[in-house]
């Protein structure tokens, strides 16, 4: 079931009676005792999702139980797994539960969080590469998956959401460390060479860069949210959703993206 971004999707787009519908049979179904939602199988990454639109629309109920259970799967290195209970820890799961935890609130969480992104980013052997696995004592996984700056079609979510974090705690903090912090992820994912923000993968890096902008004045953020917002105008199916062609033709894929492509759309429309 692909249910964890819809709320956020339909409440930022103003459907406010759908999801909260949503939402409601979400704590009645499918919320469990320690704060899991059934059929995400501890997945980190959906319940951060799920967390934004149930917390976005006020229903504490469901955000804060879903929280909790995010923030009992963070490492003490400041990470966490994709999965709860794998043995690596992840920059996808671990930066978008630091941006849940601004929102919560959390910022130890979130600034811990941050901790272990800029680690990740320190132990990096190789400028054209960016090792986004450590164990879970924050060392990296040089044998893992790497997003590649040569490359095309590469998980630049890795690297946006760092730098979505960095901006976050910026903008929470009011201190401008973080966006030095941030600083070396932007300049990586705009030093990506073929398609960051031309690609379906792009969308978590053109709020990054649209944030960049709004904290630092940079113009090149805005150029770059820009161009992967013409990307969506000109690659949207007449229908209202996306899909890649290196993907399934499944209405997963399409409904999936159309949640997270409004959402960012909306967002960065706010910002500029």
């Amino acid at each position: 079931m692909t249910y964890h971004k819809q709320a956020y999707s339909w409440g930022i787009a103003g459907f406010i009676r759908p999801a909260q519908r949503l939402l409601t049979w979400a704590r009645d179904q499918r919320l469990q005792p320690d704060g899991q939602l059934a059929e995400y199988a501890g997945d980190c990454y959906k319940h951060a999702w799920f967390f934004h639109g149930a917390h976005r629309l006020a229903r504490f109920e469901l955000s804060y139980p879903v929280f909790d259970f995010l923030a009992s799967c963070q490492a003490p290195c400041g990470g966490l797994p994709h999965f709860a209970g794998q043995p690596l820890l992840r920059s996808m799961a671990t930066c978008w539960t630091g941006v849940a935890a601004i929102y919560r609130g959390r910022l130890e969480v979130a600034e811990k969080a941050a901790g272990w992104a800029l680690s990740v980013l320190e132990q990096q052997p190789d400028p054209r590469r960016f090792y986004y696995q450590t164990d879970r004592t924050g060392r990296l996984a040089l044998d893992g998956e790497f997003v590649d700056a040569g490359g095309s079609k590469q998980a630049y979510w890795e690297v946006a959401l760092p730098l979505q974090l960095c901006c976050r705690l910026s903008q929470a903090t009011g201190e401008r460390r973080w966006l030095e912090a941030g600083a070396p992820f932007f300049e990586f994912l705009h030093g990506c060479e073929v398609d960051p923000f031309t690609w379906a993968g792009g969308g978590k890096g053109c709020l990054a860069a649209a944030l960049w902008h709004h904290c630092t004045g940079d113009p090149r953020g805005r150029e770059r949210a820009c161009e992967f917002g013409e990307f969506l105008c000109a690659t949207q199916y007449p229908e209202g959703g996306w899909r890649d062609e290196t993907e399934p033709d499944l209405p997963l894929i399409y409904i999936d993206h159309a949640a997270e492509f409004n959402i960012w759309l909306h967002e960065v429309v706010g910002i500029l």
